[in-house]
């Protein structure tokens, strides 16, 4: 049997990485011209740390091409309105990389945005990058995409301190868990210097030696993206993301993490894991080479079985708080990464099951039949809509 030639991902984007620019590219798409319309912004700049290749031979475009494109598609939306800047800052320390995207973009550019190309190592760069953003107004904005050939660039600490310089931050980070889960519980106790690089970064992400990581409990890839997840969320300080991408057709992960100081942020984040995966939200997975007799059916227990999450969390909230309001169910539902249109779909089911009752707090008496009133306009400015309690008499079981 002939030997299948392996891909060259140099010359060809490989389906994970288009997985990965795809999320980039919807997220940009959907959040931009929100941003640059928004009274609150100036200017915004979006840094690719690791910008990589513009355009490969089969002419699949990379991160910086599309992030311009999408700069591009948000200056027509702007329905006659003033559209804060945008700068695109790209930077790889392969400087022919950087020829070839400006060499591309040059052509493109009729005055779309400001871009800035640097050819620097990545860590002279977000340093930078951290200087700059200490310098800035609190109504500039910044996204930064991080995605290095590897993980020994990567440190929690760096990360941290790019978010908290002025709370003005969002960065996009994606890492090889497969290669991380494959040699973690090894490298642990390991004094070789070979695996130094792997493990600063397990002792950047957990710090406490009594954490799970260390006591090879993790039993799948997917356990460390949620752990890593929990920790880019600062203690609380920030709302995280990850969107898992399988590498191959066996059970090894990429992931694409988000991380935002704004509750809106993480509901356009959402928007996009959700618009890419309807069934959990959760990842990429490989394409099947045969469509099976029961994949349909398959989504839909997915899809069920996320409905019965939900149903599960909000009912339990509700039995400890006695009531919740519309703003408290917004954050629930978004921290718990889905979005209001889940649970709006639940409470609805909820109500015609008469397990709950909606109050509007004006009347106190009940509220119109499906309106929940969760929004990031009202939760920005604390409007009160509604409370949902159960109904008396009735027993919420765990």
């Amino acid at each position: 049997m002939e030997k299948q030639k392996k891909t060259d991902a140099k010359k060809t984007m490989l389906p994970h990485s288009k997985a990965k620019l795809e999320y980039y590219q919807f997220y940009l798409k959907r959040y931009l011209t929100i941003l640059r319309l928004a009274d609150f912004t100036n200017c915004i700049n979006i840094f690719d740390v690791f910008c990589g290749t513009g355009i490969y031979e089969d002419g699949t475009k990379g991160s910086p091409i599309l992030a311009f494109e999408a700069i591009e598609e948000s200056s027509e939306k702007n329905n006659g309105k003033k559209l804060a800047p945008v700068s695109l800052i790209v930077n790889d320390i392969e400087s022919v990389k950087i020829d070839g995207i400006q060499k591309y973009l040059t052509k493109k550019n009729n005055d779309i945005c400001k871009i800035i190309y640097h050819n620097e190592d990545a860590d002279s760069f977000l340093s930078n990058i951290e200087n700059t953003i200490g310098q800035q107004q609190t109504n500039e904005r910044n996204l930064i995409l991080i995605d290095p050939y590897g993980y020994k660039k990567v440190r929690k600490e760096n990360i941290k301190n790019l978010l908290l310089k002025k709370r003005n931050t969002e960065i996009m980070l994606f890492l090889p868990i497969s290669q991380i889960y494959r040699f973690t519980g090894a490298v642990i106790n390991d004094e070789d210097t070979k695996v130094k690089a792997l493990k600063d970064f397990i002792d950047s992400f957990f710090p406490d030696k009594t954490h799970s990581i260390y006591n090879n409990c993790l039993t799948h890839e997917k356990e460390l993206i949620e752990y890593i997840r929990q920790a880019l969320m600062f203690e609380g300080k920030f709302y995280a993301t990850s969107y898992y991408i399988q590498r191959d057709t066996r059970e090894h992960y990429y992931a694409l993490f988000s991380i935002t100081p704004n509750i809106y942020g993480l509901e356009k984040n959402l928007e996009v894991k959700w618009k890419l995966n309807e069934e959990s939200g959760e990842g990429f997975e490989q394409p099947k080479a045969m469509l099976g007799l029961f994949d349909n059916q398959f989504k839909e227990e997915a899809q069920r079985e996320q409905y019965d999450r939900l149903k599960d969390i909000l009912l339990t909230i509700i039995e400890e708080k006695g009531s919740i309001d519309n703003n408290q169910l917004y954050e629930i539902t978004l921290k718990n990464m889905f979005l209001p249109k889940h649970s709006k779909q639940v409470l609805i089911q909820l109500q015609e099951d008469n397990i709950i009752e909606v109050i509007d707090v004006k009347t106190m008496k009940d509220a119109r039949h499906g309106a929940f009133y969760q929004c990031y306009n009202n939760y920005s400015n604390r409007i009160v809509k509604i409370r949902i309690k159960k109904k008396e008499n009735h027993v919420i079981k765990n």
